[in-house]
């Protein structure tokens, strides 16, 4: 399941619970969707991109994926170029000592790994990540939804393994810009490496450089030999400088760059192995799917009961076109993606003879039909026989959608009788309808 599309649904479920008014009713996207072919989660999926009908959702969402990006960006700019101006800063002299140098630039690195690979091995678990309370304060319903998305993804078996490839990508970045620092430097700069030390004896240094020299010699790097390390000690020639130089690079890349790699590899494996997924087991999807289940039950002692809308909605394979009646509405965008469709708006059909013009356009090819009515008024004969003879020349099916103007003297019992008295005269038409997607829920919300 694709990520983005996981946490669409969830912001949805976030939404709908918290009491959230969508531009598409949720109930009647649920019922149109009861009998399509598909498994359970891309039928939530789809359900919820057809409940954010104006996309306001997905928008929010990309913008807050967009901001982690750049501050993941940002991150690691910052970090590179503290990692190349720490070490333009070590390297600020002629003579450098070569072990000094070398833990400068990979000790922390080492450290911070080995600790991690600890917190890995042993499955230590993370503390919890907390969310600053001021976060949202006085922002969109949306914007709160995604911080509780954002909250219950710190709660995801996969969020160690996504956190540890940031911190390995983050580190990456710091190498990197060490790198570039050293190999500016002993490009623009001549440098001679020298050690000191007063525990380790000559015997032990070779061991110790020779150890260290294996992978970066089988790089292809230059690298001192024995007689070269006994030659430095305590000072630096300008003729060795070269085998010390390419020790040093293979070094940062054989000893910092490569293992910090394979940890964020790896890291990055174990997320895709055990990727986020829809709580399903939670009431609210529950409740979907059995609406959706329930043409299992025996129909002989079963009678299926829709609220919603009857008879059933249908979507078809036929192109879709979508007209108002009487007049323009005030939302000229009013048809745009109801079901999930992309519906053509044809001119308004204000007058007898257009709309039988537009019945005769329907015969001529199969067509799915979206009628728009203001269910503000009574629905009067005139109207339903436009609408009938609409739907029958319609092959692909008709679809009534209820509209509504808001006013403040209106009642939510006499918005309710209102839209009951259009829905029973759809039902006597056996054509399906749909409820003003606000209002809807509204009225849904105050029972």
């Amino acid at each position: 399941m694709p990520d983005f599309s996981r946490k669409l649904t969830e912001t949805v479920r976030i939404l709908e619970e918290s009491g959230h008014v969508f531009p598409a009713d949720p109930e009647a996207v649920t019922q149109a969707l009861h009998h399509v072919a598909d498994d359970a989660g891309q039928k939530l999926i789809r359900r919820a991109q057809m409940i954010d009908r104006d996309g306001a959702v997905a928008a929010a969402l990309l913008r807050a994926q967009a901001v982690s990006f750049w501050l993941k960006a940002a991150a690691a700019l910052l970090l590179f170029c503290s990692g190349f101006s720490a070490t333009y800063l070590l390297m600020d002299s002629a003579g450098l000592n070569f072990f000094l140098l070398l833990g400068g630039i990979l000790g922390t690195n080492t450290l911070m790994l080995l600790l991690w690979l600890v917190f890995a091995v042993c499955r230590i678990k993370m503390p919890a990540l907390p969310l600053l309370p001021t976060w949202g304060q006085g922002s969109s319903a949306v914007e709160q939804a995604l911080i509780r998305l954002y909250g219950d993804e710190m709660r995801q078996p996969s969020l160690r393994w996504r956190l540890g490839a940031l911190s390995h990508a983050l580190w990456l970045s710091a190498l990197t810009g060490m790198l570039s620092a050293v190999l500016l430097l002993l490009l623009v700069r001549q440098y001679t490496f020298n050690w000191e030390s007063t525990l380790l004896t000559d015997t032990l240094s070779v061991r110790l450089v020779a150890a260290l020299s294996w992978l970066p010699q089988h790089l292809g790097l230059p690298v001192p030999d024995a007689q070269t390390v006994l030659g430095s000690r305590s000072a630096g020639h300008a003729a060795n400088a070269r085998a010390w130089a390419g020790l040093l690079l293979g070094s940062i890349a054989a000893y910092g760059i490569l293992p910090r790699a394979a940890a964020w590899a790896v890291c990055r494996l174990l997320a895709k192995l055990s990727p986020a997924r829809l709580p399903l087991e939670q009431s609210y999807y529950r409740h979907i799917l059995q609406q959706w289940q329930r043409q299992v039950v025996d129909s002989d002692d079963y009678q299926e009961h829709l609220p919603s809308a009857a008879p059933q909605i249908q979507i078809s394979q036929a192109e879709k076109w979508a007209v108002m009646l009487e007049t323009a509405w005030d939302d000229p965008h009013w048809f745009r993606h109801i079901l999930g469709q992309e519906w053509q708006l044809q001119d308004t059909a204000d007058s007898r003879e257009k709309v039988a013009a537009l019945a005769a356009d329907l015969q001529k090819q199969p067509v799915q039909l979206l009628i728009g009515v203001r269910a503000n008024t009574v629905p009067d004969r005139g109207v339903l026989r436009q609408i009938a003879q609409l739907a029958q020349a319609a092959q692909g099916g008709a679809v009534v959608q209820l509209l509504w103007t808001e006013r403040s003297s209106d009642t939510a019992a006499d918005v309710r009788q209102r839209l009951e008295t259009w829905q029973q005269a759809l039902n006597g038409l056996q054509l399906s309808w749909l409820n003003p997607p606000e209002i809807s829920q509204k009225l849904r919300q105050a029972v």
